[in-house]
């Protein structure tokens, strides 16, 4: 994990004595990128809270294949611990005079990294204060977007996968005969990690995210040939510990913390509806969320390459309400700390 500290003048101007923590998780579809402060990162979220008085601190985690979602919400737990007892004793050794508070703790992921957010919101070992869900993923892994066969292009730019070789060379191999995947850096040309890159498409088009996540062979298959519409895809991976585990849908309770989850409206690779499924799953169990539905907002809309690529850049009032939904994001998070 990288730790970005407040200074000493912007936590005494926040009021506190110790800095509340958001906990970042990158994105890159769970198969691909770092902890690392680069274009894949709204900066304007990292500048916004250290100025705030908050700390992020931006974590790493295992990658999907041939790990699964449980290795990574056992990352998503050992760093929270890490963080409530231990972090503060590292920060001894630094020259700023900064500490964290560790009873004070929010959690943040764009993308794939949402899902990550949504695992850390679940499985968290002690209470957290909000998530925030910036286009994140994981909101309704039962929808046919997961679990039907593309057979016609689908992903922004790309033809159809030609073959499953590359990819079940990374999905087959014993978990136990690798360390995890932790770090892929955005744009490496690392040629044994060409593959890796174009995982999570494949994982789309072969309809096999279920399986990936879980670790359960044939998982997605099983669901797909239940309804779209109704409870029985839900009930059916819930029968299953890992589904239950590693589908957030399946396992937000009314203890779920307080959710701002912010979506394009032309986000094509991670669909607006999954924001909308899960408010309305945390709704259902009396949790807070704020869904804010960002007109013209492509995916990673609240990056400077995210807005430029986004059919609203062209509008200046639809580049107004970004902005303007933008600087309300931190004040909510800070509202939300004690």
């Amino acid at each position: 994990m990288d730790v970005y500290l407040p200074s000493e003048d912007q936590l005494r101007k926040s009021g506190r004595k110790r800095a509340p923590v958001l906990v970042y998780y990158h994105g890159g579809g769970l198969c691909v990128g770092d902890r690392g402060w680069n274009d894949w990162v709204g900066k304007w979220m990292f500048y916004g809270a250290v100025e705030a008085g908050i700390a992020v601190i931006s974590c790493d985690y295992t990658l999907l294949g041939p790990h699964s979602g449980e290795h990574i919400i056992d990352d998503v737990k050992d760093a929270l611990i890490f963080i409530r007892d231990e972090l503060n004793h590292k920060l001894d050794k630094h020259e700023s005079t900064v500490r964290v508070d560790p009873k004070n703790v929010a959690v943040s992921g764009a993308s794939g990294g949402g899902l990550v957010a949504y695992y850390a919101g679940i499985h968290s070992p002690y209470p957290l204060k909000a998530v925030l869900a910036m286009y994140g993923g994981g909101g309704d892994l039962l929808s046919d977007w997961y679990l039907q066969e593309k057979k016609a292009p689908f992903f922004p730019g790309m033809s159809l996968l030609p073959s499953s070789a590359p990819f079940d060379a990374i999905l087959d191999r014993d978990p136990r005969s690798t360390p995890p995947t932790i770090s892929v850096p955005p744009g490496s040309t690392d040629p044994a990690l060409s593959s890796r890159h174009l995982l999570f498409v494949w994982l789309l088009q072969s309809a096999t995210l279920v399986d990936a996540l879980s670790g359960v062979r044939g998982a997605s298959a099983a669901l797909r040939a239940l309804p779209e519409k109704g409870d029985a895809r839900a009930h059916a991976a819930a029968e299953n510990p890992h589904g239950k585990r590693t589908l957030p849908q399946l396992g937000v309770t009314a203890s779920f913390p307080p959710t701002f989850f912010a979506h394009g409206t032309a986000d094509e690779i991670v669909p607006l509806a999954e924001s909308r499924h899960l408010s309305r799953v945390l709704e259902r169990v009396g949790v807070e969320c704020v869904l804010w539905e960002v007109e013209g907002g492509g995916h990673g809309f609240d990056t400077e390459g995210g807005w430029a690529s986004s059919p609203g850049a062209s509008d200046p009032e639809l580049t107004r309400k970004k902005d303007e939904g933008l600087k309300r994001i931190v004040p909510w998070l800070v509202d939300h700390f004690d």
